[in-house]
């Protein structure tokens, strides 16, 4: 056992001596050096030499069997080709449209003179098919070797074939790999463009360096210098730290075991993407096709055995559209990055002339138009032609305007715009406005101002200023209230009062004691006494001192028959109100005549006999109340002769209209009942049944109630003469 150990170890140290003397060997020898030149603008629809110089040196040699010549940056599969336009009897091509590389092969065993390869790169020719989404540059790396080299990372990529091999092989495998003294690993692909060289470029799918066997779901690159960086967190919707490129629905980790980073079949999904497999890899399209190798670090030196060179398509690299109001002359521009612009009417490429040439484009327009900047460099014109937009707005208008009617201080005036903003202004000419805004709040106005307004819209005003204008009127409004106290009637329950004789329209503010009204209008209706203020406010919003109107409160009258003094049957008959309280107004009184001369006082003399009307009248116009009564009065004697004078006996001022019960008794002195005067009777005639009575003294006696239920009994004498 120890003799088996022995020679094992033995074996593995011969392997290692003869693998740094092989590489020892190889560093030996000389490469040769290249150096080419080249950064040219490709007019599209042309072939353009990939170098504008080149040069091969080798110490050892002055032929070479192969050179490669690959688009490694920009390529576009199917459309994008190399080729050599002048036959060289010595060289032979050939074209590998997935790689996008030529390779010139010497046509006999002797090899391709140095001097013959110079001529014939510089003779090598790019051409596409498209015209439409040309990518902007194209990378050419030209290498004595068949590993593809990409410009942008200084590495090395290689495609190995190896069917079926496990993922942990492959990246044995290439780490044990060399290139130029560069070792190898299991390619890291961080930006798009590695993905697209090293994936849709290699001739088939095939291993890379990421794995999430340590954490599931943490995706890592675990070789070459980016060993570590993790580049993926999650499964299929997942999100990335930096850079991936999953084809669809990866990683799904299918099996629960699917650990390691392989490029997709190019028949399935998105060309060079990934997706996840077990560490065997699949079967069918999924089986292994092999695995990429990655050579460079940071830290190695460059090569001289590649060059790159560039072309690109000159970019316009900004456009400045503009909007115009109609009629208006717009400016457009466009920026290239190298050339002169042209500017066309239509997009379509083609043998018409520019409208224009120069980086500013100025025009009249009457609607909106599309406008197409494209580079002419170097009389090519094959350009895209880059769309900038005139946008033709329709000049706007001032629709409404509103003044403002002020008393002092500041006023607020508006005014709205068919589109866009309105702009004010301090007269018809400035070029400043004051505000912007459908409402302008003015400064403080001692007198009427006229402020002036347009429409605005993306610099497109209207044709005129419309004027907006701020009155000042400080009239202070004029009007009369009533001198005298208003009287509401307890009856009536309300009553208006006004402001008179306004002299203008105005509106009002009422209080009642110091409280405001909710009215604001000339003549207000009030159902409560008490102390009101009206001011009047003019339309500028003047408002006037407030001036009083005092309410009271009155009523009709109420008056019986016990609130007065009735005198009858004397010289002087007469009635006197004897009760002062008869409602709370303020009365007067009148007898007879309810529209005749009032007085202050109660009290009227020298009556007739008969039926009189006292009238009570409220001051305040609550009313009249009536009161009516009767003044009595009997003859102190009569004489029934016939004569026609003082025949009968009878009461003056007795009506049976005004009576209700009426006795009137007839006695003899001695106190005998001799005769009742019946209501309507015309009196007493001196007899007693059919006999004249003889001259003498006789007394009556009377009970009257009158229409207002007042009783009289009335008792005197009278002398009967013969």
């Amino acid at each position: 056992m120890r003799k088996t150990l022995d020679m094992t170890f033995f074996r593995l140290k011969i392997s290692i001596v003869f693998f740094f003397l092989v590489q020892a060997i190889v560093f030996s020898q000389s490469s040769p050096e290249i150096t080419a030149t080249g950064n040219q603008a490709f007019c599209i629809g042309s072939p353009i030499n990939i170098v504008e110089d080149f040069t091969i040196t080798d110490a050892d040699d002055t032929t070479i069997n192969e050179f490669f010549i690959q688009i490694s940056e920009g390529y576009q599969t199917g459309s994008d080709f190399l080729e050599l336009v002048v036959n060289y009897p010595s060289i032979t091509t050939s074209w590998d449209a997935n790689e996008g590389k030529l390779t010139l092969s010497a046509a006999t065993s002797s090899g391709i003179l140095l001097t013959t390869l110079e001529d014939a790169v510089k003779d090598v020719v790019f051409t596409s098919s498209i015209v439409d989404n040309v990518l902007p540059e194209k990378i050419f790396s030209l290498t004595t070797d068949d590993t593809n080299y990409l410009p942008a990372t200084g590495n090395f990529y290689e495609f190995i074939p190896n069917e079926g091999i496990s993922w942990s092989a492959a990246r044995a495998e290439a780490e044990t790999r060399f290139y130029n003294g560069r070792q190898g690993y299991l390619a890291t692909l961080t930006s798009q463009e590695e993905a697209n060289f090293a994936g849709k470029q290699a001739s088939g799918a095939g291993w890379i360096g990421g794995s999430d066997q340590e954490t599931e779901g943490v995706w890592r690159w675990v070789t070459g210098p980016e060993a570590g960086t993790i580049f993926w967190n999650g499964a299929i919707t997942g999100t990335t730290p930096n850079f991936a490129f999953w084809n669809n629905n990866e990683p799904n980790d299918q099996g629960g075991n699917e650990d390691y980073a392989h490029i997709t079949d190019p028949s399935i999904g998105i060309p060079g993407a990934w997706n996840d497999l077990p560490n065997q890899g699949g079967s069918g399209l999924y089986a292994p096709k092999g695995y990429i190798v990655e050579y460079g670090t940071p830290s190695d030196p460059p090569l001289n055995i590649v060059a790159s060179t560039r072309i690109y398509v000159p970019q316009i690299t900004s456009t400045t559209p503009t909007s115009v109001c109609e009629g208006g002359i717009a400016t457009i521009s466009a920026i290239a990055s190298e050339g002169t612009i042209e500017w066309f009417d239509n997009p379509n490429r083609g043998s018409q002339p520019p409208i224009f040439v120069g980086d500013e484009f100025s025009i009249t327009v009457t609607e909106t138009t599309i406008f197409y900047a494209s580079i002419n460099l170097n009389g090519c014109n094959t350009y895209d032609r880059i769309p900038v937009t005139v946008t033709v707005n329709e000049r706007p208008e001032i629709t409404n305007v509103e003044n403002d009617l002020i008393c002092s201080g500041t006023a607020v005036l508006g005014a709205t715009a068919s589109v866009g903003e309105v702009f004010w202004f301090a007269d018809e000419t400035s070029t400043t406005p004051i505000f912007t805004g459908d409402n302008f709040q003015t400064p403080p106005l001692t007198s009427t101002t006229s402020y002036f307004v347009e429409a605005n819209i993306d610099g497109c005003n209207s044709l005129t200023r419309t004027e907006v204008i701020a009155v000042v009127d400080d009239t202070v409004p004029q009007f009369n209230v009533p001198f005298d106290p208003v009287i509401l009637c307890e009856d009536v329950g309300s009553i208006d009062i006004s402001a008179l004789n306004p002299a203008d329209e105005y509106s009002y503010i009422w209080e009642r004691e110091g409280n405001r009204l909710t009215f604001d209008t000339q003549t207000i209706s009030i159902n409560e006494a008490g102390t009101y203020t009206v001011a009047a406010v003019s339309e500028a919003g003047c408002i006037s001192d407030k001036k009083t109107i005092t309410v009271q409160v009155s009523e009709q009258a109420n008056i019986t028959i016990n609130d007065v003094i009735i005198t009858d049957d004397s010289n002087n008959n007469s009635i006197q109100v004897a009760n002062p309280n008869l409602g709370i107004g303020d009365y007067e009184f009148a007898l007879d005549d309810i529209n005749g001369d009032y007085q202050e006082i109660g009290f009227f003399q020298n009556l007739s006999t008969g039926i009189h009307t006292l009238f009570v009248r409220d001051k305040g116009g609550c009313g009249i109340a009536s009161l009516q009564f009767s003044i009595l009065a009997y003859p102190k004697f009569f004489s029934p002769n016939g004569d026609n004078r003082n025949d009968v006996w009878k009461l003056s001022g007795f009506d049976s209209s005004f009576y209700t019960v009426s006795d009137i008794e007839i006695y003899d002195r001695f106190g005998n009942l001799i005769h009742t005067i019946i209501v309507n009777d015309e009196g007493w005639n001196g007899t007693n049944n059919g006999k004249e009575l003889p001259a003498n003294t006789y007394w009556f006696r009377t009970f009257l109630t009158d229409i207002n239920g007042r009783s009289v009994e009335k008792i005197g004498n009278f002398s009967l003469i013969r």
